[in-house]
């Protein structure tokens, strides 16, 4: 009785955990998958060693089954807006900027019948962004970083264009010398470019994607 209350208490404090933060859920999907690794380590010595402790194959799936719970529970988090159209222009792009990458951090950016989500919040994003570069209101270097993010999850070559041109202004700042991931920004942009024209990248940043080149 005790041992059923203490993991229906661990349920529910990884189920709170994984709905209140993003992260959480992916560092479950780690452990379920070192947990399977642990049963298959398990399972071959078993065969060498038919002594084995059924402790090797039970704790591990009760660590599966509450890390699979505390995922789903991360499936009903709520996504924040895409985007905010209240504040300045840096306040939208660093809103922008910062829904984009929690997105991508989500268990959610990588199943399929979600993606049609991802895909829409990805939009709404870039069209606010695109039309504040439209309308010039993109000056600060860090304002240009966060645009250069969003055009850089585009899927037009014009706009990975834009894109590294946003970034390499950001990059080339006294300031933002140091940033990594700044200058790597700089970098990636640039190679997704060319490989979307169809040329070798320089920096070799990029992986497969696909783009329509207009």
């Amino acid at each position: 009785m005790k041992k059923n209350l203490v993991l229906l208490v661990i349920l529910i404090i990884v189920g709170i955990l994984s709905f209140m933060y993003n992260l959480v859920s992916l560092l479950l999907l780690a452990i379920i998958v070192l947990s399977f690794a642990v049963i298959l380590v398990a399972g071959t010595v078993k065969v060498f060693r038919t002594s084995l402790s059924a402790r090797w194959f039970k704790v591990p799936l009760i660590i599966i089954a509450v890390c699979v719970s505390g995922v789903i529970a991360g499936l009903f988090r709520p996504l924040e807006p895409a985007v905010v159209r209240s504040g300045d222009v840096s306040d939208k792009l660093a809103y922008a900027y910062n829904t984009d990458q929690a997105d991508r951090m989500t268990i959610k950016a990588y199943l399929g019948m979600l993606n049609d989500s991802m895909v829409k919040r990805d939009s709404i994003r870039l069209e606010q962004v695109s039309q504040l570069y439209r309308d010039n209101k993109i000056s600060q270097p860090m304002d240009k970083f966060y645009a250069a993010f969003i055009f850089h999850h585009s899927k037009k070559s014009s706009l990975f264009e834009i894109a590294q041109k946003l970034a390499s202004e950001a990059a080339s700042v006294s300031e933002l010398k140091d940033n990594y991931v700044v200058q790597w920004l700089a970098k990636a942009t640039y190679d997704r470019w060319m490989v979307s024209l169809g040329k070798p990248q320089k920096y070799n940043t990029q992986d497969k994607f696909s783009v329509s080149v207009d």
